[in-house]
């Protein structure tokens, strides 16, 4: 199966000119904003790529940290980024105005980056969930909040970035980086939304309310691409565009949530005809128990389950070994909720808890989930 690793073999000695931008393109430009260039870019001015990588690159020797960037990273992103300066493809382009923002009392992590194109556009990616629980927590207020933190500094950067020229503008990123992507469009002003020629969501959580029936999600419709892997989770959290590209990848679980995994045959992503069994199943259970609560509910339940993470003792998602582990899973079991709300608090906590744990012991496999198995019997023992 290709990746995005041999589209690099293919494609990296291509300019732009010779073969115009793609959705191949929009993630790899959207993974580039994902190490912390905080002293490396300016906050309001520009580097070449090759230079960032570069001094990013000599930042991490002279903290001698190695280049662990947690354990929901990609292994390969870092070889990936390395290798963007020395193709033709990559190699002229300039990067610019970097921010980085994790803020406890406001409940906030957020990050954005933009890559400036040979052609004068504009893209602007945000950076998707990182590892701090803040970072989680901020995810999960999705479906309790109208308006989070990071979705009103998506939409100011975009104004910010705006204002340097009247050229044209893309906007991208993975994960929750999606999500403020479109946020940033939707509320941008009509005269700017005009000059964005591509919004990229790849694999991000919707919205709390269905933005697809307003005005100004009419005015992006056009130019919005929503890429999802066949075995999301992500994509299926709250309201989302129902006209997603649905893209083939070999791995399951938190993996297939990584678009270096996801196929890709020339220019594109390969297409899968529909989503696995797993991730529809997660869709039903998700409907059954977030969707059925009230805002009261979902807040209590989203502050118990951060309550849980914190008191183990872990402020990032790197600090969980198998105790922290196991004492999160019997501290949800005690929980004084429904059956239903308890089993999904559980099952919520072995997706992203068992995962991460695998995740930094570079060996990730899928996680079956409890109410996954009881559809199976419903349905005889038969996958899809």
């Amino acid at each position: 199966m290709a990746t995005i690793l041999d589209y690099l073999d293919w494609r990296g000695d291509l300019t732009f000119a010779q073969s115009p931008f793609n959705e191949v393109d929009n993630y790899i430009l959207c993974k580039l904003g994902c190490p912390d260039f905080t002293g490396i870019i300016p906050a309001d001015g520009t580097l070449s790529i090759g230079e960032a990588v570069s001094r990013f690159d000599a930042s991490l020797a002279d903290a001698g940290d190695g280049e662990f960037l947690g354990p929901l990273a990609s292994p390969v992103m870092m070889n990936v980024i390395r290798r963007l300066p020395r193709t033709a493809r990559f190699g002229s382009l300039t990067v610019a105005d970097f921010i980085s923002k994790i803020d406890p009392v406001a409940e906030e992590q957020f990050s954005a980056l933009t890559i400036l194109l040979p052609d004068g556009t504009r893209f602007v990616t945000y950076r998707g969930t990182g590892d701090t629980i803040i970072s989680w927590k901020e995810d999960f207020l999705l479906s309790v909040e109208d308006v989070v933190p990071a979705q009103k500094d998506a939409a100011a950067y975009l104004l910010r970035e705006a204002s340097y020229g009247d050229g044209p503008l893309m906007l991208g990123g993975h994960s929750k980086g999606g999500n403020l992507a479109v946020y940033a469009a939707l509320k941008a002003p009509e005269a700017i939304q005009a000059r964005i020629t591509g919004v990229y969501n790849n694999d991000g959580p919707g919205f709390r309310r269905d933005p697809r029936g307003t005005p100004e999600y009419a005015r992006i419709k056009p130019v919005l691409h929503t890429l999802v892997s066949q075995h999301t989770v992500i994509g299926k959290l709250l309201y989302h565009e129902e006209d997603c590209t649905i893209v083939k990848c070999w791995p399951t679980g938190i993996a297939a949530h990584d678009g270096f995994n996801w196929e890709v045959l020339g220019t594109q992503f390969v297409r899968s005809p529909d989503y696995s069994f797993d991730s529809k199943a997660f869709e039903v259970a998700l409907s059954e128990t977030l969707e059925s609560m009230n805002d009261v509910e979902r807040r209590d339940f989203v502050e118990d389950f951060f309550s849980i993470m914190t008191s183990t003792g872990a402020t990032t998602l790197s600090d969980f070994n198998e105790h922290r582990f196991r004492q999160a899973l019997e501290l949800g079991g005690e929980m004084r909720r429904s059956d239903t709300v308890r089993k999904f608090l559980q099952t919520t906590l072995n997706i992203i808890l068992q995962e991460t744990i695998a995740g930094a012991k570079a060996a990730i496999p899928h996680p079956r989930l409890p109410f996954l198995s009881e559809l199976r019997e419903e349905r005889g023992g038969k996958d899809e």
